[in-house]
Order: structure tokens, then C-alpha cells, then sequence
């Protein structure tokens, strides 16, 4: 599919504190107005010899790396790094370092504990995007280098948005993620009306899991599906994503806070991303909440592609540049009239590509 030029979706930067620029590379690819001291290198190539770590959190202008110090053994070291001055760079994204990049940095000699400054990052696999509100909108990658997607929702308080829900499903395959759909709190409705609500993401084949950490039930179900993969949780606060990793990793590492009285919507306890080891192999990202998803880098010419629904029935429209939305004898709209579509996709559709206009 022919990539475009990026376009923006609307979005609430309110309830998110993942909109820091200072990592915002100033590459010739790049957003020539972005604010930044350090260079991106566009090669391969570094003289430098460093130890190669996996970036686990980043908090302002530091970021916590995993590292193998001693070949002979297996132990990981975790050190605190700042960004070098010019960063030999593989990928040209926006957002130059991570969480989950692959990173060569260089110690610090004679300083106890260890800290070091990041001098290279790896090519990206894959990635979860979005649009900062920034004055200049960009990219910024939330995660690299992760498997799944995990889309956490709550049944109630706050109420699962399936708007939302259907934003990530599109940056997860534009970031060649595997998107499973976690709706947690299901001890607040019942399960028949949760599952009839999801029957349409049953239908395209996307796993759901339904959990209760009040209730404990449906967590081995997620760590089911973690084993052995590297994910990543995001979606609204308040939906209990703290509270599942702690469950997860069975230890309290994450703070929790319950729902603000005064706005019925979550308040943020993750203020920033971080990776954790899960017990019996692969890792796990919580991040902080947010109220919208702006998806990178999406036009409306290839928007459709993204609703696989609509592929038996958009090459049966009399026009082949068919919006979907008003042209006569579209086939999709039709589907939609028949059953045949899901009448919340179809409005899910309209809605992103009005924000594409």
C-alpha cells in the first residue's frame, strides 16, 4: 500500500502527559521545525565501541537502559543514559529514542552506579504511533520493537469507547502489531451485554479477553497470551491497566488511582512508559492513559483499506474513487443498509475520515 504524506486526527492531549518533543530528531526527513540539540547521524557505520541495551522507560531528558555488562554472565544492569550530542541513527522516525529501541551507549568511567550516554539506535521492526500536539504536529513512537497491542478498555467507569478502539486497530496495522482487545472491570456489567457490544471485533478474528482484577478472573487468560511476547498495554485512564500489570507481575509496581468523581474519567497513575520482564519470558510496556488516539501518517485514499469488512463489497461500487459516504450505487453503503457491515464501524469510518478533511 502506497504510504502518504501524514495527516491528522482529532485528539485530546488533556489527560496525557506522552507529548514531550524533546526527543524530536532534526533529520532532513524530519520536521525542519522540530526543537533539538542532538544530530541524527543517517548511517550505519560508528567507530564507537559500546554496549548494546534495550531503552526500558524514558523520563524527561533520561532514559533507563537494560544492559549486559559481562559477557560471562547472563545478568542484566540497568543504567541511567542522556542522549548523545550526535546519535548514529538506523531508522529516520521523529521521535529519535524509545522505549524498546535497541541502543549502544557508552559508560561513564569512574562513576558509581553506572550511567552512560546513548551514541546509536537500531533499526525499528515495529512500532505504535501517534500525533503529539505539538505546535508542529509529528510523529512520536510510544513503543518499538513489541509484538501485540494491547487495547485496554473498561466495561464501566469509564464506559468502553469503541471509536477509539477502532483508531487502534489502524495504528496497529500500520505498526505491524497484533491487536488483542482487553476489556477490563467486566465485575461492573454483565458479560452477555460486553460480549454482544464486541461481537463485530469477534467477527474480524480479533482475540478479546474479558478481566477482573477486583474479581481476579480472566488474568491467567492475559498472561496466557503474553508468554513468550513482548506487548504493550495503552488505552483510556482509569481503565485499570496499572492495576492488570500489577497483577500480572504480581507485585504492586505500579501505582493506581480510581476514576476522578468530578469529570467520570480516569486520572493518569503511569506518568511515563516502562517495560517490565514478565516472570516466565516476555515483556510487557504500561503507558500513561489518554482520552484520544491521533493516528500517524493516515490518508483518506487509503483509510478504506484499513476496514477489512469493506473489502468484498467497495470493488462493486459504480465509482472507483468511492468516499463511501454519498456517492450513488456504493456498494458499501448498501452492505452497511443490509447488515451486512456493522453500522458502529461504518460510523467509526465516517468519523476518522472527517478528521482527515
Amino acid at each position: 500500500m502506497k504510504k502518504s504524506n501524514h495527516r491528522n486526527t482529532d485528539f485530546d492531549e488533556e489527560d496525557s502527559p506522552l507529548n514531550d518533543t524533546s526527543y524530536m530528531s532534526l533529520s532532513n526527513k524530519t520536521n525542519k521545525h522540530s526543537f533539538r540539540k542532538t544530530r541524527l547521524v543517517d548511517t550505519k557505520k560508528s567507530n564507537t565501541e559500546t554496549h548494546e541495551g534495550i531503552v526500558i522507560a524514558g523520563v524527561g531528558a533520561l532514559w533507563l537502559v537494560n544492559v549486559v555488562l559481562n559477557e560471562h554472565d547472563a545478568d542484566v544492569t540497568t543504567i541511567e543514559c542522556k542522549a548523545a550530542g550526535i546519535i548514529v541513527s538506523e531508522h529516520q522516525d521523529a521521535s529519535l529514542i524509545a522505549v524498546g529501541d535497541v541502543v549502544g551507549i557508552e559508560l561513564q568511567s569512574n562513576e558509581t552506579p553506572h550511567s552512560g550516554t546513548i551514541v546509536r539506535v537500531a533499526q525499528r521492526h515495529t512500532r505504535l504511533s501517534r500525533v503529539i500536539a505539538a505546535k508542529h504536529k509529528t510523529e512520536q513512537v510510544v513503543v518499538s520493537n513489541i509484538d501485540q497491542l494491547i487495547i485496554v478498555m473498561a466495561a464501566a467507569e469509564p464506559f468502553f469507547n469503541v471509536r477509539l478502539i477502532d483508531r487502534y486497530l489502524i495504528a496497529a496495522d500500520k505498526g505491524d502489531l497484533e491487536p488483542i482487545i482487553c476489556i477490563n472491570k467486566t465485575d461492573l456489567m454483565p458479560i452477555e451485554f460486553i460480549e454482544d457490544q464486541l461481537s463485530v471485533y469477534q467477527a474480524l478474528g480479533i482475540p478479546i479477553v474479558l478481566t477482573s482484577v477486583k474479581k481476579n478472573t480472566g488474568i491467567a487468560n492475559m498472561y496466557a497470551l503474553l508468554q513468550g511476547k513482548s506487548s504493550v498495554f495503552s488505552g483510556p485512564s482509569g481503565v485499570g491497566k496499572s492495576s492488570l500489570t500489577n497483577a500480572l507481575l504480581g507485585e504492586n509496581t505500579q501505582s493506581t488511582r480510581t476514576v476522578s468523581e468530578a469529570s467520570f474519567k480516569g486520572t493518569h497513575t503511569t506518568s511515563f512508559v516502562k517495560m517490565f520482564a514478565l516472570k516466565n519470558g516476555g515483556y510487557l510496556v504500561d503507558t500513561p492513559g489518554l482520552r484520544e488516539f491521533a493516528i500517524w501518517n493516515l490518508s483518506i485514499e487509503e483509510l478504506p483499506f484499513y476496514f477489512t469488512e469493506f473489502e468484498n463489497f467497495r470493488h462493486k461500487c459504480k465509482f472507483n474513487t468511492c468516499s463511501h459516504i454519498h456517492e450513488p450505487d456504493c456498494a458499501v453503503l448498501e452492505a452497511v443498509h443490509e447488515g451486512l457491515i456493522h453500522q458502529e464501524r461504518y460510523q467509526s469510518y465516517c468519523n476518522i475520515r472527517e478528521s482527515l478533511l
